[in-house]
Formats: C-alpha cells, structure tokens, sequence
C-alpha cells in the first residue's frame, strides 16, 4: 500500500467516525505530529534506503487486507511509547544529578546542609565507577551529557560476565592498592532499557559478590516491570546493593497474553488482533510469540533499537508476509 492510498482509506475512517467515537481522528493528529517531532529520529530506519515513517506506516497497515484489521492495527499506535533522543539525554542528566547523587549522600551519610556537604560529595564522586551493562547503554554520551571529564575507564558488563575474574575486576576497574584497598569503593550499573533484566542480572550478581565494602548502585534509565522486580527482589535481599530506576513503566501500559482485571478496556480487542495476525509474523530464530521476548508485551520503541520485548507486530521483518513499522536492529539472525 502506498502513502497516497493508506491517506484515502484514513480519510475514509474518520468520515465514518464522525463523531470521533473510535478515536481515529485525535489518533491521526497525534500520529502526523509525532512524526514531525520525534519519528525521524529512529535510528535503524534513518539511512540505507529504508522509507520514512509516512511510508512505513502505509507499508505496515498493508501487510492486512481486512479493513477492521486495518483500522484495528492502526488502533494499537495509540499506545506507543517513543523515547527520542531528547528524552534519552534528559534521562542521562536525570540518573546522574538525582540518582546517583542521592545514593552518594546516602551512602556516605552525607547531610546536605552541613558546611562540607560538596567537598565530602566531591570525594564520593572521586571514589565512584560507572560501567554499562551493555554499550546500547552509551557510556561516552552519558559522560558528555553530565560532564564527567575523568572517567578515563569505560567498562562494558556484557562479554565479560563469562569467566570474570573478581581480582582482576578489583584492579583494573576498582583501582585496587597494594594494600588490598579499593579506591572506586562505589559501582554504578547503567543500562538504557531493561526488559526481562536477563541481561541485568548477571551483571548485578557478579558486581554485589564483591561483597560488603563495594557499594553497587544500579541505575536503569527505563525499565519494564518484569526487570524491575527482579532489581526491587535484590534490593530488598541485598545491603550493599541498591535500585533507583529513571523511569519505571507501570505494569498496565503492557499488554499479557491472558488478560488482568485491571487491564486497559482496548487490550482485549489488542489482544485478539496480536494473536490473529501473528502466522503473517511469526518464525526464525527470535520467535517469541505475538507479545515478544517472555511475552513482555510492551509497546516501547527508544530512539535507538526497537527492544525484542516490544510485540513483534511493531518491529519484526518477514519477507513477502510482514513488513515493520519500525524495524529492529538484531544482533541475532532475523
């Protein structure tokens, strides 16, 4: 379907909706402004030939020839959540100058009206490590963003968690003395998205068994219910190690293959269009299912990568079936 027909069949619905009872109208305003604001900022899809997102949404709605089907995909962009470039960069500031910064106060019990508050901040800030659990995270930026000019050691968790050596990790990355002492005595684990926390996790457990004398913060800028109550179970198990998420989705703004009480009156209908349409999708390596890697069922696209545990129907490619509306960059074969 192109552009120019997709606009024809849209023009169509919100006639038939007159009274904007479907909400198609609000819908395809919000859509024509997100797209001049934030859409082209998707990275996968922003060189190499591929269309812009106009064209890929008639593309994407023309994967379906029955017209309620249609109307019902176009229906699901209405949860769509869109982090762009701007709102990663606020949330980089944010972990940095509330998150981290309270942590170190409250670590080093330090009263922020005492007359010494910014110099005792200033040596907790010297004795502090800040790794990524992976590089989608983007440590450089984050140290552009907040103006960290001396972390000359950028640590990456992932690839390194097999086969870790806590002595070397002491030395290299905790600046450990002759003397057995760690001069990097505080951790900080930041991470850009979190799902599941499958890929948190191992990295968590490795930093806080480096026991008691090793303060280890982790700071996910967003982060799915799933991961978050894993980090929250840690937490509440673990002394040494504490939680403080930027942006911590609630539970009802993703969509579960059997339905909740308390779940959004449109996710039934959501629902039953994800597991119609999932023969168009489904297949290769990275076949999780109509709602994603374990069934998360998020609607969540950051700027950078579409998440796997966003449902397929949004990112996943299958030629001559299925064309994405935004399309995921995998490290896995597709």
């Amino acid at each position: 379907m192109t552009r120019a027909e997709f606009r024809t069949i849209l023009q169509r619905w919100c006639l038939e909706d007159a009274r904007d009872a479907d909400g198609i109208e609000d819908l395809k305003r919000d859509l024509e402004f997100l797209e001049r604001e934030l859409f082209h900022e998707y990275s996968v899809t922003a060189y190499g030939g591929h269309a812009n997102f106009g064209a890929r949404l008639a593309y994407w709605i023309g994967n379906l020839n029955n017209d309620a089907d249609r109307k019902e995909l176009y229906r699901v962009l209405a949860h769509l959540f869109f982090i762009g470039r701007g709102e990663q960069e606020a949330a980089y500031r944010t972990a940095y100058s509330k998150h981290v910064m309270q942590w170190l106060m409250r670590v080093a019990n330090i009263d922020p009206f005492q007359n010494n508050a910014s110099q005792m901040l200033a040596q907790e800030l010297a004795a502090t490590r800040f790794t990524e659990v992976t590089d989608s995270f983007g440590i450089r930026a984050f140290c552009t963003a907040n103006q960290i000019q001396t972390e000359a050691l950028r640590y990456k968790w992932e690839g390194n968690t097999e086969n870790w050596d806590p002595a070397a990790f002491r030395r290299s990355v905790l600046d450990e003395d002759a003397n057995g002492n760690v001069v990097r005595k505080n951790l900080v684990l930041l991470e850009d998205f979190v799902g599941s926390g499958s890929q948190m996790l191992d990295a968590v457990d490795l930093a806080v068994s480096l026991g008691p004398e090793v303060n280890v913060l982790l700071c996910p800028l967003f982060i799915c219910p799933e991961g978050a109550d894993e980090a929250r179970n840690r937490s509440n198990a673990i002394n040494h190690f504490d939680y403080s998420p930027v942006l911590e989705f609630d539970q009802r703004f993703f969509i579960s293959p059997a339905p909740l009480a308390d779940e959004n009156p449109e996710f039934a209908r959501i629902r039953r269009l994800l597991q119609k349409i999932h023969p168009l999708i489904q297949g290769g390596p990275q076949e999780y299912g109509p709602f994603g890697y374990r069934q998360t069922g998020g609607f969540v696209v950051p700027y950078a990568n579409c998440p796997d545990n966003t449902v397929p129907a949004i990112h996943k490619r299958m030629e001559d079936s299925w064309r994405p509306l935004f399309l995921r960059n995998s490290r896995l074969p597709v």
